[in-house]
């Protein structure tokens, strides 16, 4: 079988292997044990506000033991393990929440892998940062976490549905779904029924562009000395670059019982805020790094009104420069997202993009358009920078490369809050600022480990796996999911040995991380031994996302905005919220009802 690796190149296993997705993260069990404690400190001159008491994690040996033999697996009776995310065991909401003040619009802004613990130590390194100056008239959550697992898929849907993969049925932007069918089974889309069995791989990825190394996904599309990626101008324009004028390429797509192709918002069962603004009449728009982000869009496939999704997993920046180019489609450019320089020149796209929507115009400044009601992106620049620069020590001091990066996006904040006061926006407009996902390890880098070992380990056991989905967790759904409790207890039997990396093996339930849509939910989860993360021994990665652990889940969140309550202003909520709160939050700002959300949302952030 294939196996999926960083950069989305693909190799060949023999038959008893299974499918890998060969990533990487995760961090010390020290680090993540006191980040709660870390990051819970107020700043200088903040009120800290106080709601519910935050959940904690267990820290103690004996806890340690117990889950990584199997003992006491019950939620309710025994910890998680060391370092786990409260948020694995709980995506409920945290606090009472507020009466939002009405704006006219919102932005949400994901700065990806960025912790709470690094917008701790940006205030305390740059006390005269845009962030410091945003955080001074806003309200900090320093203990807001994301529902696990912590992969960019289950992070944006967390933000732009308020749910998590209860409702969503997303675990992964590579999973497997039992009821649909692989790629190519199909002769004719739409017509017929597949040949084959149901149950397949869903990998939305830069797999599924028109061209890989395409920056908008096919060639000659994506920056703005051409069409971007988006509904209302590829529709137009590139009428055939798949469903919805986006970029992704049908025939790569996993396909339904009716042979039709099965898109990333068509996969997500749960509504998104964009199509409960539509459904009210708002305008729409959003920013994010492939054009399998068409996922943003909601079921209905059409909540985004201006979609911009240039490819951030293709090798097209300008040699000399970084700089990505439209021209560059055979992969002899820089990779995007595997190059400090580079990344921060694919970020300028989506800034570039934002200041025009604030200035009245489309994303690519093609055509004039109101400025969106509810809109926002996503940045790499802090992302990249952790996988290929890190941290210098386990208390989250930045390295050169990191905080240049982390510069960089401080300055697009400010060119953003410049734009929306010189367009006289800045009393009508609620800034949310937050992360889909951390990143592991903080410090220090990760130990690779192969997770083929435990693949060929099941397989000498007869127990068949459809998938093995890995970074700093493992995913594993079986043929047969009655072989679940088999898998389980050898899994643990082996786990003693520490080249298999294994702290804990447990059903998803364990985790909470069970879904209502049918064929999604894998059968067993693995939490790796801190510091491990299943990656091929030779990748560059120093960290990377996916898992259950703290500095996972535990992202950023600073929210800004006018007429805030008495009081909230400056403020720091230092308890327990979810980051699935922004979903409602940022609806409730626009006066936008939270109904429109799939039942099961979270309710609007305290504090406001």
């Amino acid at each position: 079988m294939s196996v999926h690796t960083p950069g989305g190149s693909k190799m060949r296993l023999a038959p008893a292997c299974i499918l890998l997705v060969c990533s990487l993260g995760l961090g010390t069990a020290s680090s993540d044990r006191t980040l709660l404690q870390t990051t819970s400190t107020s700043n200088s001159g903040v009120t800290v506000v106080t709601g519910a008491s935050a959940p904690s994690a267990s820290t103690g040996a004996a806890a340690t033991s117990a889950v990584a033999t199997g003992a006491a697996n019950s939620p309710a009776s025994s910890p998680a393990g060391p370092g786990i995310s409260p948020a694995s065991l709980s995506a409920s909401a945290g606090g009472v929440p507020s009466k939002v003040p009405l704006v006219q619009n919102a932005i949400i802004i994901s700065l990806d892998g960025f912790h709470s613990q690094d917008l701790a130590m940006y205030l305390q390194v740059m006390p005269n940062s845009v962030m410091a100056q945003l955080a001074a008239s806003g309200v900090t959550y320093p203990n807001a976490y994301l529902p696990g697992p912590s992969d960019s898929f289950p992070g944006i849907l967390a933000i732009t549905t308020g749910n998590n993969v209860t409702a969503t049925g997303v675990f992964y932007d590579d999973s497997y779904a039992r009821d649909l069918y692989q790629s190519g089974s199909c002769t004719t889309l739409g017509q017929g029924t597949p040949s084959g069995m149901p149950g397949t791989e869903c990998a939305y990825t830069e797999a599924q562009d028109f061209n890989i190394y395409s920056l908008g996904g096919i060639d000659g599309v994506g920056a703005f000395n051409g069409p971007a990626t988006n509904v209302n101008i590829l529709g137009t324009d590139y009428p055939y670059a798949g469903l919805n004028g986006t970029a992704v390429n049908p025939v790569a797509l996993p396909l339904d019982a009716q042979c039709n192709p099965v898109h990333a918002y068509q996969y997500n069962k749960a509504n998104t805020i964009f199509q409960a603004a539509r459904a009210a009449g708002k305008t729409t728009a959003w920013i994010d790094k492939g054009p399998y982000y068409e996922l943003v869009q909601g079921p209905n496939g059409n909540g985004v009104m201006d979609l911009y999704t240039p490819e951030i997993s293709c090798s097209c920046g300008n040699p000399a420069t970084g700089i990505p180019d439209t021209r560059i489609i055979d992969g002899s450019g820089v990779d995007l997202s595997k190059n400090l320089t580079a990344v921060r020149a694919y970020d300028e796209l989506h800034v570039q993009a934002l200041l025009n929507q604030i200035y009245g115009m489309q994303s690519s400044g093609r055509y004039a358009q109101a400025t969106p009601n509810l809109y926002g992106m996503n940045m790499q620049s802090v992302s990249v920078g952790q996988k290929y620069a890190g941290y210098t020590s386990a208390s989250g001091t930045f390295s050169t490369g990191l905080l240049t990066n982390l510069n960089y996006v401080d300055a697009a904040l400010g060119r953003i809050v410049a734009a929306l006061a010189q367009t006289n926006q800045t009393k009508n407009t609620a800034l949310i600022v937050t992360a889909k996902h951390g990143q592991q390890p903080i410090y220090p880098n990760a130990t690779l480990i192969s997770p083929t070992p435990i693949a060929t380990a099941l397989a000498a056991q007869n127990i068949s796996v459809a998938q093995f989905t890995t970074d700093d967790i493992g995913l594993i759904w079986l043929n047969a999911s009655s072989q679940a409790t088999a898998a389980l207890a050898y899994l643990r039997t082996i786990s003693s040995n520490s080249s298999y990396g294994i702290l804990a093996v447990n059903p998803p339930a364990y985790y909470g991380l069970v879904s209502n849509v049918p064929g999604r939910t894998p059968d067993l989860v693995i939490v790796p031994q801190p510091g491990v993360v299943y990656a091929s021994p030779t990748s560059k990665k120093i960290s990377e996302h996916g898992g259950l652990m703290m500095s996972d889940e535990n992202v950023a969140l600073l929210v800004n905005a006018p007429n805030l309550s008495p009081g909230s202003a400056g403020s720091t909520y230092s308890n327990y919220v979810s980051v699935s709160q922004v979903a409602c939050t940022a609806l409730s700002f626009i006066g936008v009802p939270c109904s429109g959300l799939t039942p099961g949302y979270a309710n609007p952030l305290p504090g406001l």
